[in-house]
C-alpha cells in the first residue's frame, strides 16, 4: 500500500507545480500593441532578449503644449530625441505573478520600477512605483 502513496503524492506534487507555474503563452500574453490612457501614443511590446520591452512605435495625436521630442528627459542629453521610437518599458521578465522591470515616463523624465499585468478586454495594466508610492494605468489594445 505505501509503494502506492508515493507515485501518487509525486504525480499530485507535479500537477500542482504545473498548475502554480504560468505557461508560456500565459507569460507572453502582454505581447501586442497599445494606446497610452491619453490616447497620444501607440506602444509595442514584445520579446527583447530574454524580457519584453515597450517601444512607442506610432504618435497618434500631440499632446497639447508638448513638442515631439522627449524634452522632460532627466539625462539632458537626451531632451532631442523623438519620442517616436523611445523605449518606455524596459527589461520586463516575468516574477511573482505579474512581468517586473522599468517604466519611463516622457511626460515628466522620470524611470520608475515597473509592474505589468494583461487587463481586461486585452488592455494591459502598468504600474509605476517610486519608493512606496505607486500609480496604474490602462492601455487599451490597439488591436
Amino acid at each position: 500500500m505505501g509503494h502506492m502513496i508515493k507515485p501518487l503524492l509525486a504525480s499530485a506534487t507535479l500537477f500542482a507545480a504545473t498548475l502554480a507555474t504560468p505557461s508560456a503563452s500565459a507569460q507572453s500574453r502582454i505581447d501586442g500593441t497599445y494606446i497610452d490612457q491619453g490616447g497620444y501614443v501607440e506602444i509595442t511590446v514584445r520579446p527583447c532578449g530574454n524580457a519584453r520591452c515597450g517601444t512607442i512605435t506610432r504618435i497618434i495625436r500631440n499632446k497639447p503644449g508638448e513638442p515631439d521630442n522627449d524634452v522632460h528627459n532627466d539625462n539632458p542629453a537626451l531632451r532631442d530625441r523623438p519620442i517616436l521610437g523611445i523605449r518606455v518599458l524596459e527589461g520586463l521578465r516575468w516574477r511573482d505573478g505579474a512581468w517586473r522591470g522599468e517604466v519611463y515616463n516622457p511626460e515628466d523624465g522620470g524611470t520608475y520600477r515597473a509592474v505589468v499585468r494583461p487587463g481586461r478586454n486585452g488592455s494591459l495594466d502598468v504600474q509605476g512605483c517610486v519608493t512606496l508610492f505607486c500609480r496604474t494605468v490602462t492601455w487599451r489594445s490597439a488591436g
